[in-house]
């Protein structure tokens, strides 16, 4: 059986946004995946409700950003959300707990793979009431621009995220099974970009 974590999303004030539990996907030690299914609850301040997509989430230690793929029940990817946030380095592969800071400005993807960002007023309003939201601005801005590039692209950190999971169960598999799968997908991945 995989690892269980559970993710923190926190404000810049210390309060938590949402919670909600996964299971490690030891694929790297460069960057940390947690699978979520379908059915988990998500326990977000304004409620708690259950997912109704598979959710890949992808950490990566000392970058400003990470970036969440929700996956139908077919496999598909049709949505990824990626938060700009303030840079962390506790990942690992077995952390009880992945928790990071949102700093407010996202790239959305839909599920035509259209890119967009939002929430920069929200990131204004914050400015103004907390000098780290300040203090953040540029390199938030930063990877936000960037972020929107590379997804637009489904480049850099997007080449990891698969489009199309050949199953959906992850949470059966141990780790080497699940690791497998998604390593299969990176280098499928990596070789249809050499061919093109």
């Amino acid at each position: 059986m995989l690892l269980e974590a559970v993710i923190r999303k926190m404000l810049v004030d210390g309060d938590q946004w949402a919670s909600w539990q996964g299971y490690h996907i030891p694929v790297s030690e460069q960057y940390f995946v947690i699978w979520t299914p379908i059915g988990t609850p998500m326990h977000w301040k304004p409620g708690t409700w259950l997912a109704h997509k598979h959710q890949l989430s992808y950490f990566w230690p000392g970058k400003w950003y990470t970036i969440h793929a929700g996956y139908d029940e077919q496999g598909k990817c049709i949505s990824a959300y990626c938060d700009v946030v303030l840079p962390q380095t506790g990942y690992t592969n077995t952390a009880k707990e992945l928790i990071y800071t949102d700093l407010y400005v996202d790239v959305v993807v839909r599920e035509d793979y259209s890119v967009y960002t939002k929430d920069q007023e929200v990131f204004e309003r914050a400015a103004r009431a907390y000098p780290i939201v300040e203090q953040s601005r540029q390199q938030s801005f930063e990877a936000l621009d960037w972020l929107e590039e590379q997804a637009t692209q489904w480049t850099g950190p997007f080449e990891k995220i698969p489009r199309q999971l050949p199953r959906t169960d992850f949470e059966t598999l141990d780790a080497h099974e699940a690791r497998s799968v998604l390593q299969r997908i990176s280098t499928s991945n990596d070789q249809g970009k050499q061919n093109r």
